[in-house]
């Protein structure tokens, strides 16, 4: 058994799983508090993530629950199996550990509880081994569908790409407009000095960048979190380049129906961080004509700099009811007044007491809103400025002019600097 500690807290494995690249493992951590006798309820916890690192302590790949579209990948918590809540786990799919170099695989779990007493909490913990990545076999394929030649070769006939990744063509490498859905354009074919990407809105398979466009506007636009875009070549599965979102902006291509319809597109302003090298690459230059696929990470974080940068805020903290309420989905006057950190939760206490809280619900003593009440939010969607909204139905009692509102989050550092 191996196992790392932060403060009261450990995080082990029976042993140790290694996986080929190419192929798919599932692993298990067990958490515990105090002593390895004591499994965690982890299910109480705001958000648990295991971040892959690499070896210079980069991070490559996130799970987390709850999970982020575009951003990490499931990961469960508890285990139905033997009903132990400080099971947690996670699986490399094929397409993922094609793309993890070989060695050590290493992650960093990080447990977060928005309500922690008195004031939030993170565990970082430090970096626990759980395996290797074993090189796949030269010649093996891709993974894919493989077909043999007569001479026992085999042949792979479906190129390396992302599971579920838009797919796009290289229509022009001087930046100009797209012209139809599933074409982009980058204004160079060296990817070392491509500086900005070009998609439309729809891919080839005329699915919408619902992704990306998540990912830029509420984890970079409202996270404040950096991120990165890998490009892969389909046609050439060894060959793809790493890039960082340096900013982006929405790119209205048919004009008189806005900016953001299926036919408009979505410019990014880039940065190159990396791409791939050595004897199994043949491929060096982005040309047109070119299928690719891409995925979205955050950008890199080393084991030493993993750390929460939302901190508690006690902005809203002896707020006051300013308008007496009256049965259900009655306005209160008290608005919240940032955004939460990263969707984390929001704590409401009345008159001292901690309340009920809807997620994307009325059926609760409380929810906000952003419409005065006609419409709830979910948690992980309550933004600057939302009502609060109360339910003396349900509650059992209203509230009247000048009863104290307290609202308990997180909020992102930079926002109060």
């Amino acid at each position: 058994m191996a196992y790392v500690i932060q403060e009261d807290i450990l995080a082990s494995i029976d042993a140790t799983i290694n996986v080929k690249q190419g192929e798919s493992q599932e692993y298990s951590i067990a958490l515990y508090r105090d002593r390895l006798e004591n499994p965690l309820t982890a299910e109480r916890a705001s958000s648990i993530t295991v971040a892959v690192v690499n070896r210079e302590g980069k991070k490559v790949l996130m799970f987390a629950n709850p999970q982020i579209p575009g951003v990490t990948q499931p990961l469960i918590v508890g285990s139905a199996k033997t009903q132990d809540l400080g099971i947690i786990t996670f699986e490399i799919t094929e397409s993922i550990s094609r793309f993890l170099e070989p060695g050590d695989l290493n992650v960093i779990v990080s447990i977060s509880y928005a309500d922690f007493y008195p004031n939030a909490k993170t565990y970082v913990l430090p970096v626990l081994k759980i395996g290797q990545i074993i090189e796949g076999d030269a010649g093996s394929g891709t993974g894919g569908d493989t077909g043999g030649n007569g001479d026992g070769t085999v042949v792979s006939v479906s190129p390396t790409k992302p599971f579920g990744s838009p797919e796009f063509t290289i229509e022009h490498i001087d930046l100009d407009i797209p012209s139809a859905s599933g074409r982009m354009s980058v204004n160079n074919q060296n990817p070392y000095q491509i500086t900005e990407i070009i998609f439309r809105n729809l891919d080839k398979n005329l699915v919408r960048l619902t992704s990306l466009e998540n990912f830029v506007v509420n984890r970079m636009g409202n996270d404040k979190i950096e991120g990165i875009l890998t490009i892969y070549s389909i046609d050439s599965p060894s060959f793809y380049t790493i890039y960082k979102i340096l900013g982006w902006e929405r790119i209205d291509l048919v004009e008189g129906n806005g900016d953001s319809d299926n036919t408009d597109g979505i410019k990014l302003k880039v940065l190159i961080e990396d791409t791939t090298t050595g004897p199994g690459v043949t491929k060096d230059l982005w040309q047109v004509g070119d299928n690719i696929a891409f995925s979205i990470d955050t950008h890199g974080i080393t084991g030493e700099n993993i750390k929460p940068e939302g901190i508690l805020t006690y902005k809203d903290k002896h707020k006051k009811v300013t308008v007496s309420t009256d049965g259900a989905s009655s306005p209160t006057g008290v608005h919240i007044t940032y955004s939460p950190y990263y969707d984390s939760y929001v704590m409401v206490e009345v008159n001292g007491i901690s309340v009920d809280l809807g997620n994307n619900t009325k059926d609760a003593t409380c929810y906000f809103s952003g419409n005065n009440g006609i419409s709830p939010v979910a948690y992980d969607e309550i933004r600057e400025g939302d009502q609060l909204i109360w339910n003396g139905n349900i509650a059992g009692f209203e509230l009247e002019e000048g009863d104290e509102i307290n609202l308990i989050y997180e909020v992102d550092v930079d926002t109060l600097r």
